[in-house]
C-alpha cells in the first residue's frame, strides 16, 4: 500500500521558489500532495506569488486543485491577484474561477482593487469577472478598495478607480419620456458613482490632510496630484487643508460643547503621530489617546507607557494656571482609577478642554518620558 503524502509543504517551500530550480520543486511534491498547504495562510503552490508557470503548468497537470482555498477559503486566484505584483494570466487559463467568492469574502476582484494590482485587475475583467460582484458586507471591488485606501496607495488607486468605474455595469437606462421620445432626446444614465464611494473619498482626503505634516517630502506631491485626480473621478469637493497652529498665537477653540471643542483642538494642536509641540496639544493627545484605548478599543494595547501618560497628564493639569482645587481632586482620582483601566475617560478629554482655556497662551512641551 502506498505511503500517504503530506499535506503540508516543507518548511523551506518560499527558499526553494526563490531559487527557481524546477526540478528541486517537482521533487517536492514526491512526498508531497499537489494540494499541500504552507506560508502563513496555509495555501498551495498555485497561490504563491514565486510559483514558476512551469511549475503550476505541471502541478494541475497532475490535478491540483484551482479552487482549494486557505485558512480563509481564498483560491489561489484570490492570492496571486492580492498580492502587489501577483499575475493572474496563467491561473486564468488554467481554468481558475475569475468570480469565485469565498465564502463571501470577495472575489479576485476584490482583492487586485484593494491592493492596487492593476494588470491582475484588467486581466480578470477582460475574462468575465463581475465589477459589480458584492462580497457578504455588500461592497463592490471598487468600494472595499476605497474603504482600504491608506496615503502609501493613493496613487494606485487612481487608475484603479478609473478602471472599475469605466467597468461597472450602468443600470438599464431609465425609459424616456413620451416629450422626450418625441423630439429625440437621451436616454437618462445613471452614473456609477455612488454616495458611499464619495464619502468614501472625503474619508482619503480627510486622512490625507490629516497626516500631510509629517508626509514624506520626496512623495507627497505626487501623492496630493494624485488625490486631485480622486476628487475629480468622484465629483467630490476637495478637503480643506489641515491648518495646524502656528505655536504662537493664542489656542482658543470655538465656543460650544466640550466634545466639539477637543475635536476642535486635536485637529489644531496634535501631530499625527508623536508627541505634540506645545503643552495644551499634549493634554489634548493624551486624553484622546487614553480615552480612545479604554473606550475604543477596550485597553487591550495598555501598558506601562499609557500609564505614564496618564501621570503626565496630571502633572500638566498642575502646570501653570492649574484647575481649581476641586477638579484637580477630581483629576487625581480619575487619574489613578485610569491607570488601573477603570474611571472615565471621556472626562478626561473635558478636564483637558477646561485647562487649555485657562492657559491659551502656548508652552512648549518638554521631551516626554514615554513613548506612546
Amino acid at each position: 500500500m502506498a505511503k500517504a503524502k503530506r499535506k503540508t509543504l516543507p518548511k523551506d517551500f518560499e527558499a526553494l521558489l526563490a531559487a527557481s530550480d524546477l526540478a528541486a520543486l517537482e521533487a517536492v511534491f514526491d512526498i508531497c500532495d499537489v494540494d499541500a498547504r504552507g506560508g502563513v495562510f496555509k495555501q498551495t503552490a498555485l497561490a504563491f506569488a514565486e510559483c514558476p508557470d512551469a511549475l503550476a503548468h505541471w502541478l494541475v497537470a497532475r490535478g491540483a486543485d484551482l479552487s482549494a482555498g486557505d485558512n480563509y477559503g481564498e483560491t489561489a486566484l484570490h492570492a496571486r491577484a492580492g498580492h502587489w505584483k501577483g499575475r493572474v494570466e496563467l491561473l486564468i487559463e488554467l481554468g481558475a474561477d475569475v468570480n469565485h467568492n469565498a465564502g463571501g469574502r470577495g472575489t479576485p476582484l476584490h482583492r487586485a482593487a484593494a491592493i492596487g494590482n492593476l494588470p491582475a485587475a484588467q486581466a480578470l475583467l477582460a475574462n468575465g469577472a463581475r465589477p459589480d460582484a458584492l462580497n457578504s458586507d455588500g461592497q463592490t471591488p471598487l468600494v472595499f478598495a476605497l474603504q482600504r485606501c491608506s496615503n502609501a496607495t493613493i496613487e494606485r488607486m487612481v487608475p484603479m478607480a478609473e478602471l472599475l468605474i469605466g467597468a461597472i455595469r450602468a443600470p438599464a437606462a431609465k425609459p424616456r419620456s413620451f416629450v422626450g421620445r418625441l423630439f429625440g432626446g437621451a436616454a437618462e444614465k445613471t452614473s456609477p458613482v455612488t454616495p458611499e464611494m464619495q464619502t468614501l473619498v472625503r474619508n482619503i482626503g480627510t486622512n490625507f490632510e490629516f497626516h500631510l505634516a509629517n508626509f514624506n517630502r520626496d512623495s507627497v506631491d505626487a501623492v496630493s496630484a494624485a488625490l486631485e485626480r480622486l476628487y475629480a473621478l468622484f465629483d467630490v469637493p476637495p478637503v480643506p487643508r489641515r491648518m495646524l497652529h502656528d505655536g504662537k498665537s493664542p489656542i482658543v477653540a470655538s465656543p460650544g460643547r466640550w466634545e466639539d471643542q477637543h475635536h476642535e483642538l486635536w485637529k489644531l494642536l496634535v501631530p499625527s503621530s508623536g508627541a505634540a509641540e506645545t503643552v495644551q496639544g499634549e493634554v489634548i493627545r493624551i486624553s484622546g489617546r487614553i480615552s480612545d484605548e479604554l473606550d475604543g478599543n477596550g485597553g487591550v494595547n495598555w501598558d506601562g507607557e499609557y500609564r505614564k501618560m496618564a501621570d503626565a497628564f496630571l502633572g500638566h493639569l498642575l502646570s501653570a494656571n492649574p484647575l481649581p482645587e476641586g477638579a484637580l481632586t477630581e483629576a487625581r482620582a480619575l487619574v489613578s482609577a485610569v491607570k488601573k483601566r477603570d474611571g472615565d475617560p471621556a472626562r478626561m478629554c473635558a478636564l483637558a478642554v477646561e485647562w487649555v482655556a485657562r492657559n491659551p497662551k502656548p508652552i512648549r512641551l518638554p521631551a516626554p518620558d514615554y513613548a506612546r
